[in-house]
């Protein structure tokens, strides 16, 4: 039996990194943490949202930091909070459309308190989706960024 349960809406395979590798079981302490913010944001959201990029291994994660710098994007970060299993991006079926709702819906949420396992988020209006993660600055703030 996996170490990875399912959450009520999400589970550890939609997490699985795009080469194969399922989400690391020896880390189910951040499955939960994630699992659980994810379930809330899909709870706040009110409808289904589709996991874009869960976990990714460290190899992945290197061939989509050099596609990205090979196209001058510098869209993907070499300590990705993906590599560790703390992070996923979520899109709605609308994809891009929704973007600015979802992100508005994520932030108010935040500042509402009903996100405590929140750590960073950030948008990524051309490429449709939300990117969050449970890793929490030093000094507490929500980390926030946009991306392309």
């Amino acid at each position: 039996m996996s170490a990875l349960l399912p959450g009520r809406w999400f589970s550890p395979s939609e997490f699985v990194c795009r080469d194969g590798t399922p989400y690391p079981e020896e880390w189910a302490d951040r499955w939960e943490l994630l699992r659980d913010l994810c379930d809330t944001i899909r709870d706040l959201w009110g409808g289904p949202l589709i996991v874009q990029s869960g976990y990714r291994s460290p190899t992945w994660n290197a061939k989509l930091l050099e596609d990205s710098n090979n196209n001058g994007a510098h869209g993907v970060a070499s300590s990705s909070q993906h590599v560790q299993g703390r992070a996923a991006d979520l899109r709605t079926r609308l994809g891009k459309v929704d973007v600015p709702h979802l992100y508005r819906v994520i932030l108010n949420s935040q500042r509402d308190g009903l996100l405590p396992l929140l750590g960073g988020v950030a948008m990524y209006p051309m490429s449709g989706w939300v990117h969050v993660d449970t890793e929490k600055a030093a000094d507490g703030h929500l980390r926030r960024w946009t991306g392309t």
